[in-house]
């Protein structure tokens, strides 16, 4: 018997936020060309960059839906000088000893063909939780954020760090399942799930650009 029979009571509820016109932001995380990129860190490493790839479609997509109707995007980059300010993340990556998600590098730029633009917003990172000594809640907290889409990679890591931070302060974080991956792909089901009965919305990729297409023109409120 599991603990959502044992008492009678399911000891949770999933929950659906709706998009709020003005108040919904999309934080894309650390889609980098280290992550992402056949010539990138991660892949010349030997790492299978398959799983993480899926979502790069899903991510345009999403984008481009976000900019129709002028809601925000913001970018999240992961990385580091080197192993000393990487923290503990770095040491249990030895692949990255020598290289990879270093600042000031191409593999720490975001990847060319999901259509970043200058007038975005980006955060710099250093540790899995995009909200950690950043400016991440400050720009949300100016943009008047209220429903929070994530999308990006890795889903057990810095997707799961990032949307239940945003749940601490309060923010409706929604991950968008098919906009995610990782390099563990056994881990993205149950990390998917972790989300779900914890403290996300999770949601299809087509009923998210379907909410967003049928969001008011002009997105944002003008105030």
């Amino acid at each position: 018997m599991d603990e959502a029979t044992a008492g009678g009571t399911q000891p949770y509820e999933t929950v659906r936020w709706d998009l709020v016109p003005g108040r919904t932001v999309l934080v894309v995380i650390d889609a980098q060309n280290d992550f992402l990129h056949e010539a990138g860190w991660y892949a010349t490493k030997g790492v299978d960059i398959a799983h993480m790839q899926r979502s790069i479609q899903p991510i345009k997509d999403l984008v481009e839906a976000a900019r129709a109707k002028n809601i925000p995007v913001i970018w999240t980059r992961h990385g580091s000088r080197g192993v000393d300010d990487g923290g503990p993340f770095m040491r249990l990556r030895p692949f990255l000893a020598e290289g990879g998600l270093r600042q000031n590098t191409w593999g720490y730029e975001v990847l060319d063909t999901l259509g970043a633009r200058p007038e975005d917003w980006f955060v710099e990172k250093t540790r899995l939780s995009a909200f950690y000594a950043t400016s991440l809640e400050v720009v949300l907290r100016s943009l008047e954020a209220e429903t929070v889409l994530f999308a990006g990679v890795l889903t057990n890591q810095c997707i799961a760090a990032s949307s239940k931070d945003a749940m601490f302060r309060d923010f409706k974080p929604i991950v968008v399942e098919e906009a995610t991956g990782t390099t563990l792909p056994h881990l993205h089901d149950p990390a998917i799930e972790m989300m779900r009965v914890g403290w996300a919305e999770v949601r299809g990729l087509e009923e998210t650009l379907g909410e967003i297409r049928q969001l008011a023109a002009g997105g944002r409120d003008p105030r």
